[in-house]
């Protein structure tokens, strides 16, 4: 049985948030082993609900199991960052493309409503502006799937939620490289822009090339990190 807490929510989905909040936050590197004493410590439980959390987290790419050294955080390399993009091009493009032919004013109103709210609050933190502010990120995946919603299917929904959480560690390793030398705001509000005035084709370019220029951040730098020409 789940071990749960008052209100009814279990302890591992408590214990998911804090390992993968630590592994997003940069907390928990990339190739880093994962010791069950030292998170049972970081959430404050016992061992039964971590290992939901980590079987969980490898499950979305998080973490990776070896049956000699334990768990471990998932490396990131230029290989998925393509296979993610490709992926996410593909089926966001779609569900957007579906979404601006099929949505009604209730999805207008939802698009128009999550970018207003993405676009009230900075992205970077003050003290660190190569860092994300995490209320934003909650807002930019908040209006990412406002924009998809009224595709019609339940299926492709849920793939790009697994995509978009896929691709985080990788967006936020983006961000800390370009600064602001990339107009994100201005990314968005065109493919807005290009949703609401019904234009599916090129509200769906949009979306794949939004998504291009971020993996083109990091094709520098995954090439300089192998010791190859950036």
């Amino acid at each position: 049985m789940e071990q749960k807490r008052a209100g009814g929510k279990t302890l591992a989905a408590d214990a998911y948030t804090a390992i993968r909040q630590t592994i997003r936050s940069g907390t928990f590197k990339a190739g880093d082993r994962l010791r069950f004493a030292d998170l049972q410590a970081l959430c404050g439980m016992s061992v039964t609900p971590v290992r939901e959390a980590l079987a969980r987290l490898t499950a979305e790419g998080f973490t990776v199991l070896d049956d000699h050294r334990g768990y471990s955080v998932a490396s990131l390399s230029l290989e998925e960052l393509r296979d993610i993009t490709a992926a996410r091009q593909l089926c966001e493009g779609e569900a957007l493309r579906l979404s601006v032919t099929k949505g009604d004013a209730d999805w207008e109103a939802r698009v128009v409503a999550a970018h207003h709210l993405m676009t009230r609050i900075p992205q970077a933190r003050e003290d660190i502006p190569s860092v994300m502010r995490e209320d934003w990120e909650a807002r930019h995946a908040a209006f990412h799937a406002a924009l998809v919603s009224a595709c019609g299917s339940p299926i492709l929904l849920d793939i790009c939620e697994r995509l978009f959480s896929r691709a985080d560690r990788y967006r936020r390793l983006s961000v800390s490289l370009s600064g602001g030398a990339r107009d994100v705001e201005g990314e968005h509000r065109q493919i807005m822009e290009h949703a609401l005035a019904r234009d599916a084709e090129g509200a769906a370019a949009l979306l794949r090339a939004h998504y291009g220029r971020t993996a083109a951040a990091l094709e520098a730098f995954f090439a300089n990190e192998n010791g190859g020409p950036a």
